[in-house]
């Protein structure tokens, strides 16, 4: 019996086509969406602390996550491309304590480019509260310094993630 005529194989692959025609349509339709106006900065209202898990994608300043001349990443960067390397974050977004960079890294004589996600878990800040009659304080209170530090982090993840590609 001839294993190749076995229609099931076709069967999953059609299936797994569909999948993923329909997944990068979402993925299009999302990014569209999440894209300023022309000439309109990215940039938006943070989630408040109230919100907490629940909280939807918001824009996030473009210019609070800009890496260190020797991250990890841009050390590999400069050993393989010397100065003929450069990124961008095409978006970040803040979903609940969460940091998501998308970074886009432009590389060689050609200006390949390679564009990935990164995250980064952004730690909690101040608890404040009573028990008992009894007010309490826990964390530390400098959040945007935690935040900075995060958006940071997911950077170096996403161009980590576009050098993987390399």
């Amino acid at each position: 019996m001839n294993n190749m005529a076995n229609p099931r194989p076709r069967e999953l692959s059609s299936v797994f086509d569909e999948m993923l025609a329909q997944n990068k349509k979402r993925f299009d339709d999302l990014y569209r969406s999440r894209q300023p106006p022309a000439g309109m900065p990215a940039g938006g209202a943070k989630p408040s602390a109230e919100q907490g898990r629940g909280a939807s994608l918001l824009p996030i300043s473009a210019t609070s996550a800009r890496l260190e001349d020797d991250s990890p990443a841009a050390r590999r960067l400069n050993e393989r491309f010397g100065d003929d390397w450069r990124y961008e974050v095409a978006e970040q977004r803040r979903d609940a304590d969460e940091a998501i960079v998308l970074c886009k890294l432009t590389f060689g004589k050609a200006g390949t480019v390679r564009t990935q996600f990164g995250r980064a878990r952004i730690p909690g800040g101040l608890v404040a509260g009573a028990s008992g009659g009894v007010p309490f304080k826990l964390g530390h209170a400098d959040v945007g310094q935690d935040e900075r530090d995060a958006f940071r982090r997911a950077t170096e993840a996403a161009l980590m993630n576009c050098i993987d590609l390399i």
